[in-house]
């Protein structure tokens, strides 16, 4: 009876999450820093959106289920082989995973260079995580095998290599990335690991908890969650530099719910969202309070 009712309090939170509180997934990709050039022009949630990239605007048709481009941002538009998600550009070119192949769409001349094959077997896939530099960062998943693993593919020098195992990229900031080392398919913690973006791929800079989520870099610090233990009654939100180092309790936050878990979201350098006892409340750091929001 208690596992069905965890069970049936976390898909009710998931219900909630997805509805309308915004959590860090690696499968929708992740917010590329204007530093390395590029930045997301199609994702997941970007359908219905015209999104401009350079002089260039792009909009999804669905029904082809690929995206249209156009120099125009109401007219023009013509179909690309770009499809509906995780695609980047720096306002000149995209990169973007096109049935099993690294592709890169060239704007001006709408010509489409096909870069590499990605071998697969049984139910792998693989997504772009993120682009800095000539480095595009791609993870590799599997269900079934229950694993990620994070490989490199270098534009200028096109070549492919393995760089992490049991990782995914979640968020970066310039050279440093955050690693979600666990598949997860809900929204159950997870070990995060801070790396560094390096020539040959990435260094691990420091381990940062074994039951964590909702890592994200505000500034030149970085914020995540971290859980007492696999319930999710209780969690703290911590802040420290991009070294690991100086690690900060902002506040901890518990469910009064005997089944009932907590989830922290949308957190800024100035407040966080906090989801317990069936509602979602805003936690202000500097005045310590929290205003019920929904």
């Amino acid at each position: 009876m208690q596992k069905t009712n965890k069970i049936i309090s976390r898909l009710f939170l998931a219900l909630c999450l997805i509805a309308g509180i915004s959590i860090l997934s690696p499968y929708c990709g992740i917010k590329a820093e204007a530093a390395s050039g590029y930045k997301e022009i199609a994702n997941y949630n970007s359908n219905k959106k015209i999104i401009k990239n350079g002089k260039y605007y792009f909009k999804y048709d669905s029904s082809n289920r690929y995206f249209l481009m156009s120099t125009k941002k109401n007219s023009g538009y013509k179909k690309t082989p770009i499809r509906s998600y995780n695609a980047y550009g720096n306002g000149k070119q995209a990169f973007y995973i096109r049935d099993g192949l690294l592709c890169k769409y060239t704007y001006a001349s709408r010509k489409e260079t096909r870069l590499k094959k990605l071998s697969v077997k049984g139910d792998e896939s693989f997504h772009i995580s993120t682009i800095y530099g000539n480095q595009i960062f791609l993870t590799k998943n599997s269900f079934y095998q229950w694993k990620h693993w994070t490989y490199t593919y270098n534009i200028k020098t096109k070549k492919f290599r393995h760089a992490v195992s049991r990782c995914t990229i979640t968020t970066r900031s310039g050279k440093y990335v955050l690693g979600q080392n666990e598949y997860r398919t809900d929204i159950s913690p997870y070990p995060i690991t801070l790396y560094k973006i390096k020539s040959s791929g990435l260094s691990k800079v420091k381990k940062l908890t074994n039951l964590g989520t909702s890592g994200t870099f505000i500034g030149k610090k970085i914020y995540y969650v971290q859980y007492q233990n696999k319930l999710m009654s209780k969690a703290t939100l911590y802040r420290c530099d991009l070294s690991g180092s100086n690690k900060k309790a902002i506040q901890t936050f518990k469910t009064s719910s005997k089944y009932g878990e907590v989830s922290v979201s949308n957190i800024t350098s100035k407040s966080c969202d906090v989801y317990k006892n069936g509602k979602m409340y805003r936690y202000t750091y500097s005045t310590k309070k929290m205003k019920r929001i929904r």
